[in-house]
């Protein structure tokens, strides 16, 4: 998009630089067509960098919780505040249009029912002075002269004009007032639309303009101003000599000043005015400049202005040449000053305390209303401060936090939901620190637990000696790290083999350090008794070696642990030459004797060693076979279970090695470990599994 971008730039530059219009006309219509397309295509980078720009605008604004209440503030409480702001705003600028619209009509109104009252007056006074007397012109003209006296004085600008026609003449005669001009009366006419009926209302003077007097010059059509306030009435009686008479007030300065003076704001009055698309419009008048006919104050000589805010409000007077009322195009516009004040002041100005009650009321109102609003906001923004502020020291919490600073704690000050959340945070650091020191603990344990390990498989044999006539094997598979049994090889000579198993007592470390004690207790006592044998063969055999090093041996475990340590033992020494096997077993799973498809347990011995000091052993020599079998395991073979919690049980190894008794030492050894660990269930043992297998050749 970006290089989409530049290039659609520069084509669009270099045509609004380089390529004329004359250019472009020249080019095939299909180089136009492109050219043409240059712009809309900009719409493409404008929307889409508009939209990442927006992305970018809103991931800032709503990362942080802050940004987000402001916001949630800003949907729920204050655009609606707005809303229902801006609804009362135009609805009161409504109200206000049509107030100041009513008021000004009805003064309007009132002044022209005031100049026909005032016509019909004259009628009456002309007609009732005439009455019995033969009438003339100059009677007429007399007494009208004698009555108007009372109109110039409500309104010194009228214009009053009698037309008297003579019947016998056939011609008619025309009086006016000092504000008519006497050398335009012979034109003067009654218009043919008015025929015999009365009029009053508010008039544009398009017929005969220049006929009154003071009439000013129109704007920008040098045409005098015509807009008044006419009455016209005709006699009713007296055939023989009919007249009529017209009132014309203008509508000038005098006039607005009347009407400011009822409605309490100033007024202008325009010509030539654009009239705007809704009459509810504001308006700046500083447009005007020379199209202003009059106003009610002293207009700048510069520039005929208002220089502030106005209503624009249209006249619609009737055309007096044919009758009809002015259409939006050719109206008068007069603008009233837009001040609330003074027209509130106005409607209000009534002496009666229930108006003055009911403004007071407002005001308490309005009063009230701003103080509620005020601490409105005062409690918004300190609970939005203060939910900011505890989600701001969670967030610093957990900086610390992943940065490996366990220690910092966040200072709580409030007994409230975020509070709780706040002492949750700092418990949870102290359980985690906790765990961070027990974990560092528990990684040095077990660095320990694999050192102990590797020098525990140094205790055990790395391969079975060898040995003419006997296949040998051994393993030690531990349920933890370190392991509680333990087998050994003992070879003497070349024709005799000690062998040894043994499982102590518990798990774990304890058991795998008195492992550790029994395997150098049972070699310091073979060598002893080697060396006090002189290899004697006879000695070995005849004065009960085997029960004596077990027996040694019980009596150091005992002597040397707790009271609660012990363990089961198998020991035996094979003689190479005579295919003997003598053992001692305390305590001990008895090992597997298998003689051509039979089975014999190797019970002979005593009890377990390290909790008896005194107790006795026994040993027992039996008499090996090409092809016999001797199996010594520990309970964790045979005690191994599956999902059912069945254990695996002798007789399963029974029946395994008998079916498979032509297999090696190695091969019996895998196959009873692989039958062993499929049935299990648990990946993790309970206890740990130690196997010797020997195999007569």
């Amino acid at each position: 998009m970006g290089v989409f971008t530049l290039v659609l730039i520069v084509l669009w530059t270099l045509k609004s630089l380089f390529l004329s219009t004359d250019v472009q006309q020249a080019l095939s219509p299909g180089q136009r067509f492109f050219l043409n397309l240059l712009t809309p295509l900009l719409a493409v980078p404008a929307i889409y960098y508009t939209w990442k720009l927006f992305a970018v605008i809103r991931r800032k604004l709503l990362w942080k919780i802050r940004g987000r209440l402001i916001l949630a503030h800003m949907f729920i409480g204050a655009i609606p505040v707005l809303l229902v702001l801006l609804i009362l705003y135009v609805t009161a600028l409504l109200f206000y249009y049509q107030l100041t619209y009513y008021l000004l009509s009805n003064q309007i109104g009132i002044h022209t029912g005031q100049i026909h009252a005032f016509n019909l007056s004259l009628r009456a006074g002309m007609q009732e002075a005439l009455a019995g007397l033969t009438p003339s012109p100059s009677m007429l003209k007399s007494v009208l002269d004698r009555d108007t006296k009372y109109l110039l004085g409500a309104y010194p600008s009228a214009s009053i004009i009698l037309r008297v026609q003579d019947s016998a003449a056939d011609q008619a005669t025309v009086f006016g007032n000092k504000n008519v001009n006497t050398d335009q009366l012979v034109r003067y006419q009654v218009p043919r639309w008015a025929g015999d009926r009365e009029f009053s209302g508010l008039v544009l003077e398009d017929t005969q303009p220049e006929l009154y007097k003071g009439t000013e010059k129109r704007p920008g059509s040098g045409e005098p101003g015509c807009l008044f306030l006419r009455s016209l009435v005709f006699s009713d009686f007296r055939p023989e000599l009919p007249f009529s008479l017209e009132i014309s007030v203008p509508f000038d300065r005098y006039m607005l000043d009347r009407l400011k003076a009822a409605m309490g704001q100033d007024l202008l009055l325009a010509d030539h005015i654009t009239a705007p698309g809704l009459n509810v419009m504001l308006q700046n008048t500083d447009f005007l400049q020379q199209n202003v006919l009059t106003a009610t104050f002293e207009l700048e000589s510069s520039q005929q202005s208002l220089g502030r805010p106005v209503w624009s409000v249209l006249l619609f007077p009737t055309s007096w040449n044919s009758g009809s009322e002015g259409s939006r195009a050719d109206s008068n516009v007069l603008f009233v000053e837009l001040n609330t004040s003074k027209l509130i002041q106005n409607v209000f100005r009534s002496e009666s305390n229930v108006s003055k009650t009911i403004l007071g009321v407002l005001q308490i109102v309005i009063g009230f209303f701003l103080v509620v609003e005020v601490v409105s906001l005062v409690i918004g923004i300190l609970l939005t401060k203060s939910i900011t502020k505890a989600v701001y020291n969670l967030d610093r919490g957990t900086e610390f936090i992943k940065r490996g600073d366990f220690s910092h704690r966040i200072v709580i000050k409030s007994d409230d939901q975020l509070g709780a959340l706040a002492e949750s945070f700092n418990q949870m650091t102290e359980y985690v620190q906790t765990l961070v020191k027990e974990r560092v603990e528990k990684e040095r344990l077990e660095r320990e637990l694999e050192i102990a390990k590797e020098v525990q498989e140094q205790l055990f044999p790395r391969e079975a000696p060898h040995m003419e006539g006997l296949e040998l094997t051994g393993l030690c598979l531990a349920a933890r790290v370190v392991s509680g049994d333990y087998y050994d090889f003992l070879p003497f000579s070349l024709n005799y083999m000690g062998m040894a198993l043994g499982d102590v007592c518990g798990k774990g470390i304890s058991a795998a350090l008195l492992m550790a004690n029994l395997q150098a207790t049972l070699r310091a006592n073979v060598m002893n008794l080697a060396r006090l044998t002189d290899d004697s063969p006879k000695q070995a055999q005849g004065e009960r070696t085997v029960s004596r090093v077990v027996q040694m041996l019980n009596e150091q475990i005992y002597n040397f642990t707790s009271a609660n340590k012990f363990a089961s033992f198998f020991y035996a020494v094979y003689d190479n030459k005579k295919q003997t096997l003598t053992y001692c077993n305390a305590g001990h799973n008895p090992p597997l004797y298998f003689n051509a498809g039979e089975v014999q347990r190797l019970y002979t011995g005593g009890t377990v060693v390290g909790i008896f000091p005194d107790a006795e052993y026994d040993q027992e020599t039996i008499q090996l076979h090409s092809g016999d079998l001797v199996l010594a395991y520990t309970d964790g073979i045979v005690e191994s279970v599956n999902e059912y919690g069945e254990e695996f049980g002798e007789d399963r190894l029974v029946e395994i090695v008998q079916k498979n008794r032509n297999l090696s030492a190695d091969e019996m050894q895998k196959l009873i470990v692989d039958q062993v660990l499929a049935w299990a269930f648990e990946e993790e043992r309970d206890d740990d599994m130690t196997l010797i297998v020997a195999r007569i050749r």
